[in-house]
C-alpha cells in the first residue's frame, strides 16, 4: 500500500537539485571522469544548465533598499 502512495507522488526537481547536478558535472570534469569524446556534449549541457540556473535564481533585494527601509522607519 505504501509503495502505491509513493508511486503516485509527483516527481519534481528543484533549483537546488539542479545546482547539485551542475556541481557533480563540474567535479567529474575536474577529476577526469569523462572521456574526451564525451566532453563536448557534457560541456554544452552543463552550459545550458548553468544559464538556466542563473536565469531562474531568486532575485535578491539590493542592500541599499534595506538601508532605505531602515532609515524610513527611524
Amino acid at each position: 500500500m505504501e509503495q502505491q502512495e509513493q508511486a503516485q507522488l509527483p516527481i519534481s526537481l528543484t533549483l537546488q537539485d539542479l545546482k547539485v547536478i551542475a556541481g557533480a558535472v563540474e567535479l567529474g570534469a575536474q577529476r577526469g571522469g569523462f572521456r574526451a569524446s564525451e566532453m563536448e556534449i557534457i560541456g554544452a549541457t552543463y552550459n545550458k544548465l548553468a544559464l538556466f540556473l542563473k536565469a531562474n535564481e531568486p532575485a535578491e533585494a539590493p542592500a541599499d533598499a534595506d538601508a532605505e527601509v531602515t532609515e524610513k522607519k527611524a
